[in-house]
């Protein structure tokens, strides 16, 4: 078994660049409401995974990178 540990220096600062940009794709580019059909719920799928993807990168910013981080914080 292969254990990957992850140094998270400055994981928060990250996470919140990496939201932001991510918040202001998404909205460029899968924009469904402009859409019809099949493209629409395509679209519309797209989108809603990459704000599951923003809060998974919140949730980091929020509650810091965990105790294995030479950060600390």
């Amino acid at each position: 078994m292969v254990m990957v540990f992850e140094l998270a220096w400055k994981a928060r600062w990250a996470a919140l660049a990496i939201a932001v940009f991510t918040a202001v794709a998404t909205v460029i580019f899968h924009n469904f409401w402009a859409m019809t059909g099949a493209d629409a719920g395509m679209q519309r799928l797209m989108f809603m995974k990459n704000v599951s993807v923003i809060g998974g990168l919140l949730a980091v910013y929020a509650f810091g990178p965990g105790r294995l981080s030479i950060d600390r914080g």
